[in-house]
């Protein structure tokens, strides 16, 4: 193939699945937002902060549960030609997801019984443990699709589910359920995702015998085991902040920090979108002929692009937070300090989209030990620091930590890509 074909592909393939996975982030955002703004009008402040806190959690326990084994899924099956290999590698490591997410369920729903939990949260974190099972196989089965570059399916099947979740918690808030209604209607909707991956797995001939293989187990989470200490790491930075200001100061400033925080995180899905799309053709190009050649020129282009936009995003944000903090959340009485801490939390939205490209390009070169020492160190500065402010500043401390502890992610993580980008062996 002439290589202004095969970059005419490419690009239009990067550019169809950053498509996709824009509008179904920017779908998903938006419904979760959603979702929030209805728990908070009929859960209250404190309500907010046990459904923030709950979902936490169980995000945490996703990322820990995992192991690395959805970021590895994609880059074997993308690197694998033969549709008969993918179904074996799904058969096979379907399975040990599976088994990790159950024992990760057990053991979640052992210490809501234990002296840890407040009495009134346990059936809350119980019912968050069992929603862990179809949210893992969802997310093993999307890494498979998505390593055969069909990212629109996987964010079609996401918005889906989405919206099963958001219909069936209306009428659950509405009908007094609360938190509990909410936390099964989201499950219902991750188990319905489920059958229609499988129906998609059927039309494609890759719907595969599931087998007990220890030796590839052991093969493949020794190859994935540096992406899921990245990935629980890059969680618990995000979520501990949260997990520490319900513990020391309750649970109405964990929900102004949670209000703030999720409309942080809706800003961040365009870059996270399209460095997502674009990261298969970054490792294949950086194993490529002249690959850390071309991939300096493709980090040069894109790093001040999304510099701009990001400072862009963050100048409007914070001119715009009141009024955005009142159209999703209603009233302000309790929610002053939600306006506060999302002027502070948007201007770190450029650091995140600098810090992810430059992860992505440590990823593309084998780097990805770098990755995780980096964010450890930003991860313990980010606990040692919020639990000085938390108990004095509570939410206004919180939020400059976070801000604080972007930028040094972002510093970090671009001297380690600059150097990896200008040669030298690998060392990730």
């Amino acid at each position: 193939m002439a290589p202004a074909v095969d970059a005419r592909e490419v690009a239009a393939r990067v550019g169809r699945n950053a498509t996709a996975r824009l509008a179904a982030q920017v779908g998903a955002r938006l419904l979760s937002l959603v979702l929030v703004a209805l728990v908070t009008r009929y859960e209250g402040a404190g309500g907010l902060g046990r459904y923030v806190l709950i979902t936490t959690l169980v995000g945490l326990a996703v990322v820990v549960t995992d192991l690395g084994l959805s970021t590895y899924m994609t880059r074997e099956v993308a690197g694998e030609q033969s549709s008969a290999h993918q179904k074996l590698l799904l058969g096979s490591l379907f399975p040990l997801r599976m088994a990790l997410v159950t024992l990760g369920a057990g053991v979640l729903i052992a210490l809501a019984w234990s002296p840890l939990f407040p009495d009134g949260n346990r059936n809350l974190f119980s019912l968050g443990a069992v929603s862990l099972l179809p949210k893992a196989a969802t997310g093993i089965l999307a890494g498979f699709v998505n390593g055969r570059r069909r990212m629109e399916v996987s964010s079609a099947i996401d918005v889906i589910t989405r919206l099963l979740s958001l219909a069936g918690a209306v009428p659950a808030l509405a009908a007094g359920f609360g938190i509990p209604g909410v936390l099964v209607c989201t499950a219902a909707g991750d188990a319905v995702g489920l059958l229609v991956y499988g129906a998609f797995l059927r039309s494609w001939d890759l719907l595969p015998r599931f087998t007990i293989a220890p030796t590839a187990w052991r093969v493949a989470l020794v190859d994935a085991y540096p992406f899921a200490l990245t990935g629980i790491i890059a969680m618990a930075y995000r979520r501990m902040d949260i997990v520490l200001l319900s513990a020391l100061q309750g649970d109405a400033a964990a929900g102004e920090y949670g209000a703030a925080y999720k409309l942080w995180e809706a800003l961040g899905l365009i870059p996270a979108s399209l460095l997502d799309a674009t990261f298969p053709e970054m490792a294949r190009m950086a194993r490529g002929p002249r690959g850390r050649s071309r991939l300096r020129t493709f980090f040069g282009r894109a790093a001040p692009v999304l510099l701009i936009g990001g400072m862009l995003i963050a100048a409007v944000g914070a001119g715009l937070a009141g009024p955005i903090v009142r159209l999703v959340y209603g009233e302000l009485e309790t929610y002053g300090g939600a306006i506060v801490a999302f002027r502070l939390l948007v201007w770190a939205v450029p650091a995140m989209f600098l810090y992810l490209l430059n992860g992505h390009v440590l990823y593309a070169l084998g780097r990805q030990r770098q990755v995780t020492v980096a964010m450890a160190v930003v991860g313990v500065m980010n606990v040692a620091l919020n639990l000085l402010v938390i108990p004095r500043w509570s939410t206004l401390g919180v939020s400059v930590v976070s801000l604080l502890s972007a930028w040094l992610l972002w510093a970090l993580l671009s001297t380690l890509a600059r150097r990896g980008l200008r040669g030298g062996s690998k060392t990730g």
